[in-house]
């Protein structure tokens, strides 16, 4: 049993940019706590949180590194996050759980691309933020110019909580704004020798950000404000609590001055997080009865109803399937209940975590983030709660993919292995789609990105043992008519016994788009006896299937049988068949043929600043603009866009919005290919065939 109370836990997540040092601070922090004996570096793969292989490879988190430890009798469950817009899922499973977030910011660089879609998946989950300004050490760093950018990107509640004394390589120390103290750190030293005494240079600047910190916390209380206003001096521990609840509320956003690299400022935020962010025993969440609408607020109570959420799963070479687990409510100990399965499963063991070291425990409580090894059909988003008060809390709702591949089994082996490996993926990956085409007969794999894809790729080699290539899916183009034909049919063969003789004469024209196969039996008199027409329209759908002009389904024809003629001894349901082949291929090919592309409806989700690019690239792509709106800030460009002008379009977007754009599609209808592509579409097919025939 743990020894912490919920009031003594802090569950938080660092986000950020890639390359803001997350993975550092948390090295630090770790260290620091007396976690870990060494502070290991990102170059060298020796940090704690990034231990996976596609991480040791790149050198860049790709998953979600939990760390838990003690520091001041208080129990730290950190989430350490990627940064890079292919891993966002990881980011969003963490802040789901998380009760503050940590948004690193580089000094050097300032707010990328990636900063403010982490700090609108904080704001969507309502949590507190911090803004640690990290790599302070570095040359030519501008401190307050950073904050004033924040300030016009995030608002005025940004205000500065630590100010560095000096930045720049020679940053060691920096002033608390709320306590008046200063922090100065010895070279190689992790913990700061503290003084009252604020140097000249930078008493200024001090006085200035402790009027701006005052005057923002002070606008979240009424009361406050109004006592402020009329003169009068707020006392240490006023300010110190209306502080406390403006952060917890959301009402300032403090930034914090450190450097990862030197150790400066990394306990400091522990101290903070330890101080001023809100425990599990300060928050309140909403279940849902499972089966009805009914609500019910869940505390941070050991004693109160079970509910757990499943927010990250994985699984380990040694103990097996890894369900990352946040407690609400009640506790956890030898069985569990997974009410949105309707099923009970039992606990193979139970784990607090420390980057890929399992530390094992008895049972988890209330606030608490616990890892259970071997639950069987539990996956990411599942409450587990009891069987007399089933819950349901809310889901995570991961980004939608963005870019789409073709999986290619390299041997048999790998493809009689690649089913039931991707139902285990899937279970790791829950943003990542996968569908059967059985058009092309392709399995298309879509992520977040071209690396999230090769990671994925990698770990099916590594975990399961599948080797797979990734191509660019294949068109599931169709084949069609655009004219009228009377034509006949006839096969006739006589072998020496009985013969073979099928004989008719149709008519074919094109069909609505859209509508499909029609076929008529215009037959009169008894030129073909009955029993032998669905043998004709048989032969016929047989040849559509297989396509004429490059190998794709032929779609939208009405074809009426208006006339043939039969033998009493040769004639068979195979003759007709063979017959009926026959007529719609010479009708085919006097019908003018032509081949179709699927047309998709498509609607990007991209900053205003890019949406002329957006567009200009849509239409180079043969994209029809249908429509724009403006939701949240964001430009909203709707376009039908032939599909295989598309199968890259992760790639594209990404580039023209440095990884800020999101998109969604659908193939909506089909369209004529324009008549100089589609030469060039049926030629590969027809090569791609007789190299197939060869074969």
């Amino acid at each position: 049993m743990s020894r912490f109370s919920p009031s003594d836990m802090r569950n938080f997540a660092l986000v950020g940019q890639g390359g803001s040092g997350k993975t550092m601070i948390t090295e630090r922090m770790v260290f620091h706590a007396g976690a870990s004996q060494r502070v290991g570096r990102v170059e060298d793969g020796t940090t704690v949180s990034d231990y996976l292989d596609e991480e040791l490879k790149r050198h860049i988190s790709t998953g979600i590194g939990l760390c838990q430890f003690d520091y001041k009798n208080v129990r730290l469950n950190l989430l350490d996050t990627p940064g890079y817009a292919d891993f966002m899922t990881e980011a969003q499973e963490a802040v789901r759980v998380a009760d503050t977030a940590v948004l690193t910011i580089n000094a050097a660089a300032g707010i990328e691309v990636q900063t403010p879609r982490f700090w609108n998946l904080c704001e969507a989950q309502h949590i507190p933020v911090t803004i640690a300004i990290n790599k302070l050490d570095l040359e030519n760093v501008d401190f307050s110019a950073r904050v004033t950018e924040l300030q016009h990107v995030f608002g005025h509640k940004v205000a500065i909580l630590t100010l560095p004394v000096e930045s720049g390589p020679g940053f060691a120390s920096f002033v608390n704004v709320l306590t008046g103290k200063v922090y100065t750190y010895a070279s190689g030293k992790d913990e700061a020798t503290v003084s009252d005494v604020i140097p000249d240079g930078a008493r200024q600047a001090y006085e200035t950000a402790r009027t701006a910190l005052t005057e923002a916390v002070a606008e979240s209380d009424d009361a406050v404000m109004e006592k402020y206003l009329g003169g009068e001096s707020l006392t240490q521990e006023e300010l110190v609590m209306v502080f406390t609840k403006a952060f917890r509320k959301r009402d300032v956003f403090p930034v914090l001055a450190l450097s990862a690299l030197k150790g400066v400022g990394c306990d400091h935020v522990m101290d903070f997080i330890a101080s001023y962010a809100p425990s599990p025993a300060d928050i309140t969440t909403v279940a849902v009865r499972k089966g009805t609408d009914e609500t019910i607020e869940l505390h941070a109570d050991a004693a109160g109803p079970a509910a757990a959420f499943v927010f990250k799963t994985t699984s380990d070479p040694f103990v097996g399937k890894l369900s990352f687990v946040r407690i609400y409510s009640g506790k956890i100990g030898h069985d569990v209940y997974n009410g949105v399965r309707d099923t009970s499963e039992k606990i193979g063991g139970l784990f607090h975590m420390l980057g890929k070291k399992q530390e094992p425990c008895d049972e988890g409580l209330a606030g608490d983030i616990v890892v259970i090894s071997k639950l069987v059909q539990t996956v990411t988003n599942d409450t587990l709660s009891s069987r007399e008060s089933p819950l349901e809390l809310s889901p995570i709702v991961f980004s939608p993919p963005l870019l789409m591949r073709s999986l290619k089994p390299r041997t048999r082996a790998d493809d009689d292995k690649l089913s039931s490996t991707l139902n285990r993926l899937k279970e790791e990956e829950p943003a990542v789609v996968i569908d059967k085409n059985a058009e092309t007969h392709e399995t298309i794999l879509s992520g977040l990105g071209e690396a999230h894809l090769q990671v994925i790729v990698e770990r099916l080699q590594k975990k399961f043992g599948v080797n797979i290539d990734l191509e660019i899916p294949r068109v599931p183009y169709r084949e069609t008519v655009k004219g009228k034909a009377r034509v006949e049919g006839k096969h006739k063969k006589q072998t020496g016994g009985h013969g073979q003789y099928g004989h008719c004469w149709i008519e074919m024209e094109p069909n609505d788009r859209g509508a499909g196969w029609v076929f008529e039996n215009k037959i009169f008199g008894g030129a073909i006896p009955k029993q032998f027409v669905p043998a004709i329209e048989k032969g016929m759908i047989d040849t559509m299937a297989k396509g004429l002009l490059a190998g794709y389904p032929i779609v939208d024809v009405k074809v009426a049988v208006v006339d043939g003629s039969y033998h009493p001894v040769d004639s068979s349901e195979m003759a007709f068949k063979l017959a009926g082949s026959l007529a719609f291929k010479k009708g085919f090919e006097q019908c003018s043929p032509i081949l179709l592309e699927p047309i998709v409806a498509l609607e990007a989700v991209v900053d205003e600043k890019y949406m002329g690019d957006v567009m200009g690239d849509l239409t180079s792509k043969r994209g029809k603009i249908s429509g724009m709106e403006n939701t949240d800030g964001k430009q909203i460009i709707k376009a039908s866009v032939p599909l295989a002008e598309m199968l890259s379009y992760g790639i594209d977007l990404g580039s023209i919005t440095q990884g800020t754009g999101t998109y969604t599609m659908r193939v909506d209808h089909y369209e004529e290919v324009p008549e100089r592509i589609a030469e060039k579409v049926i030629a590969e097919a027809k090569a791609t065939m007789v190299a197939e025939e060869e074969e």
